[in-house]
């Protein structure tokens, strides 16, 4: 499974017990640092991202939020990177990602329908 990380558009929007992540272009360099830690270390993205889930993990917190300067400076070989907004209604978080479909396969849904485990491991038994 892939590391999942939710991308912030302004770091006022950041959940409690979430970390943050800047990540920044310094000239042809990307520099990521972790906003509140008392090192500030700026360092390689894919290390601060490590730190950061480290950190997630030690102080059980809920997810890694990521704040980009420019959103192509996001590599796919650190993970998935998730739009996050707030929702107005009751001021819960939402996030917005396209969901899987349903499988059609085991739909009973329709009227009459019913899965004959006997036809898939055995097709003679089928009445």
């Amino acid at each position: 499974m892939r590391d999942r990380y939710y991308r912030l558009m302004d770091a006022a929007d950041l959940p409690s017990q979430a970390v943050l992540v800047r990540i920044r272009q310094d000239g042809g360099t990307l520099l990521a640092s972790i906003l509140g830690d008392a090192d500030e270390l700026e360092s390689a993205p894919d290390l601060v991202l490590f730190r950061a889930a480290l950190l997630r993990l030690q102080q059980d917190l809920a997810a890694i939020f990521v704040l980009l300067d420019e959103p192509a400076h996001w590599q796919a070989d650190w993970g998935d990177l998730v739009d996050y907004r707030v929702t107005r209604k009751n001021g819960k978080p939402a996030l917005r990602f396209a969901q899987p479909p349903a499988s059609p396969q085991c739909d009973n849904a329709q009227p009459g329908q019913t899965l004959n485990l006997n036809s898939i491991t055995s097709p003679s038994l089928t009445t």
